[in-house]
């Protein structure tokens, strides 16, 4: 009635078909999951740095700029005080001001009451409106910014493809 399955055959098909599983993952990982993680930073970093940027022109004092949640990874602090960040879910990021409570700027009145009076003015709360204005809208237009530079950049790079006014053929 025909041969019996080659044991040895099938187990080196099923290793093989494995192995063809684990690079096509792989092959995901790094064609698509890192490039993507890398360009989520980017666009995050530059959201933060906006309002990171803002806040120093207006004068609040920052605590913490950070790419990523959860526990750091690796940072530093710089000679204004502010602890840079890297943390370890690289899904978004937060820019903390002195004087809040959490990552979504919520005053902390206890801080608040207690800050040194030289640290009062340098609070994102004790600021004017439009400061505060600023400082909010600063991320999302960093991120428009952003964009235009580098569509302009890559029309710079790559030009407008067009078609050349040449006649190839006279049709009747």
């Amino acid at each position: 009635r025909g041969a019996k399955p080659d044991r040895g055959g099938l187990r080196r098909r099923n290793r093989g078909g494995l192995m063809e599983f684990v690079e096509s993952a792989g092959g995901l990982l790094f064609g698509y999951g890192l490039p993507f993680l890398f360009v989520l930073a980017v666009v995050i970093f530059v959201h933060e740095f906006g309002h990171f940027i803002v806040a120093r022109w207006c004068g609040v004092a920052v605590q913490a700029f950070s790419i990523g949640f959860g526990r750091e990874l690796f940072g530093w602090t710089d000679r204004h005080g502010t602890r840079w960040r890297l943390s370890a879910v690289p899904l978004g990021g937060y820019v903390r001001f002195v004087g809040d409570m959490n990552a979504a700027s919520m005053p902390d009145d206890a801080a608040v009451a207690e800050a040194d009076p030289e640290m009062r003015p340098r609070l994102f709360v004790n600021k004017n409106v439009w400061q505060r204005i600023a400082v909010v809208v600063a991320g999302p237009s960093a991120n428009l910014i952003f964009t235009f530079v580098v569509l302009y950049g890559l029309l710079l790079a790559y030009g407008q493809y067009t078609i050349p006014p040449i006649v190839s053929q006279v049709t009747a």
